[in-house]
């Protein structure tokens, strides 16, 4: 579990949007830093989606020198270096965006799918999994109060010392905490390997020690059917199931534009982007 990553300088002001956006969309980041980025990972021959090797680039170093609070501990410099890390990547490979629809959370954690013979695979080598908005809750530490999970940045990548043939490196930024009034979120980053046999060992696996998967823990949740997640396993098996339903389940799924995301919208429902996304919706249409 981590600190939270808060910035006045880079918070948005304006309409609620992606952790991305917040961060670098409003500031300008992704134009003046990330291109900088991108030129000297080629130059070096460096593939900047490996975490390790990310971080040596001297572009990613002046950029975080210019964002991080001087008195910043080395646990909060590495979590803005992952923020970067994942976001760079995420601009890298296109800004995939999902967005997924209250129904099918609710079918994820209810159906509990066991997602067998499926292997592990991201749509794009980066990829940013929205949740529904106050759905799902969780704490950077046990005794920080319960924040709602936005969602996950992810990458998948070959790594330096694999477990063997058809294993990959799997990176995940688990983020908490967006809204107005706020000018940073929580992150909670893990990593793990994937490849043949894991989905289904997660899918199998207990999530946590004395309650079901996902069992609420707010007072008064059960009510609103809210879900929470305290373990890493449990966010793993969220994540696993929604790359699963994306890749075997969902189909093509049509891509959509800000002003399509806006029109319409119910209160209380999927957070106003100016990304482009694909929602990922039941067949019924959730």
């Amino acid at each position: 579990m981590s600190e939270i990553v808060e910035s006045e300088g880079l918070a948005a002001r304006g309409p609620l949007v992606t952790p991305y956006e917040l961060v670098f969309g409003e500031g300008g980041l992704e134009e003046r830093v990330f291109p900088d980025i991108l030129a000297e990972a080629e130059a070096q021959a460096e593939d900047p989606a490996r975490r390790e090797r990310f971080g040596f680039l001297s572009v990613v170093a002046e950029a975080l020198r210019a964002v991080v609070p001087d008195e910043a501990t080395a646990e909060v410099l590495e979590e803005y270096r992952l923020l970067f890390y994942h976001g760079f990547n995420f601009w890298r490979f296109g800004r995939r965006l999902y967005v997924l629809e209250p129904a099918t959370a609710r079918f994820l954690v209810e159906a509990a799918p066991r997602m067998s013979g499926w292997e592990l695979k991201l749509p794009y080598p980066s990829v940013y999994v929205q949740l529904p908005p106050r759905l799902f809750w969780a704490s950077i530490a046990i005794d920080a109060p319960p924040e709602p999970v936005d969602g996950f940045f992810a990458i998948q990548t070959q790594g330096i010392d694999p477990l063997g043939p058809g294993f990959s490196d799997l990176q995940v930024l688990m983020v908490l905490g967006v809204r107005r009034e706020r000018a940073g979120f929580s992150v909670i980053p893990f990593d793990t390997e994937v490849g043949p046999g894991i989905p289904t060992d997660w899918a199998e696996a207990p999530g946590r020690e004395g309650a079901p998967d996902f069992a609420n823990i707010l007072p008064g949740g059960e009510i609103a059917g809210l879900y929470s997640i305290l373990t890493n396993t449990e966010a793993l098996k969220l994540l696993a199931r929604a790359l699963w339903y994306i890749d075997t389940q969902a189909g093509e799924i049509p891509a959509e534009t800000a002003p399509e995301r806006r029109a319409g919208e119910p209160a209380g429902g999927i957070p106003l982007s100016r990304l482009p996304f694909q929602r990922v919706r039941l067949p019924d249409g959730g």
